[in-house]
């Protein structure tokens, strides 16, 4: 995919682009800004991992494909921390929707990457059973809970696990970087969970089939932001009071004000 999507929000309504990365990213998913730069998740025909991007510049750079030579199955969402903390999530989706894609060589699960040091480790894995497949990946404000979003074994499976999990940090001067919890918090009634954000408040957003689900930070529903009928909302991003969201189609989702 030679191209990706750049709304620009300068008007007073928003105008969406193709823009041309370059080197170009393979299916890039869950991009990031952080300090200056724009970190995507890569899969498919290369080795999975994490790139940075200069948004202005438009050029990339592979950062991180791999853990102790073995490479990553389909990195798919990316989220990182004040103090540079990148946490993302690997499954198999590329392996499972694209034939060509490297056969997985290492468990699914979430990964932290410390960008200072270069240290990286799993910390919650699909082989220990706390899910299967891992897809999105959300921090907290205060950044001491961590959210995964989970679906089944490939993208169109809308069966078993659509679930949202949390997570809490352990501490680290006597386990080293871990997560501990790992809880289903939410069990979504429509699709499967993709996309996720947590707003100031703590409130949670899931991409969902038909729309945007909005959770409290108990997990109750608040509501849902719809979209077109038959459409699939698979992620969103907060601008200002406004959140705005990513189709599968590349439809127009319209922004809707958050509550005070």
């Amino acid at each position: 995919m030679p191209w990706i999507w750049r709304a620009n929000l300068n008007g007073s309504t928003p105008v969406t682009e193709k823009v041309y990365p370059t080197p170009q990213l393979t299916v890039g998913n869950g991009a990031y800004y952080h300090k200056g730069y724009v970190y995507w998740a890569q899969e498919y025909t290369v080795p999975g991992g994490i790139v940075r991007m200069d948004p202005l510049t438009l050029e990339t750079e592979v950062v991180l494909n791999n853990w102790l030579g073995h490479r990553f199955n389909s990195p798919n969402d990316v989220v990182i921390t004040r103090n540079s903390i990148a946490y993302f999530t690997d499954g198999y989706y590329g392996f499972a929707n694209f034939n060509d894609t490297l056969k997985p060589e290492i468990a699914n699960g979430v990964w932290r990457w410390d960008m200072s040091t270069g240290d990286v480790r799993q910390v919650a894995s699909a082989s220990a059973g706390i899910f299967l497949n891992p897809n999105g990946v959300a921090l907290n404000v205060q950044e001491d809970k961590l959210y995964v979003t989970a679906r089944g074994e490939t993208s169109a499976s809308t069966e078993g696990q659509r679930t949202i999990y949390d997570f809490d940090f352990s501490d680290e001067t006597t386990r080293g970087p871990t997560l501990k919890g790992g809880n289903p918090l939410i069990y979504t009634d429509a699709g499967f969970p993709d996309g996720i954000k947590v707003d100031a408040e703590g409130r949670i957003y899931g991409g969902v089939t038909g729309g945007v689900d909005v959770y409290s930070p108990q997990g109750v529903l608040l509501g849902k932001i719809k979209v077109a009928k038959d459409d699939v909302a698979v992620n969103m991003v907060f601008v200002g009071n406004i959140t705005g969201c990513t189709l599968q189609h590349a439809k127009v989702c319209t922004g809707f004000n958050l509550p005070q």
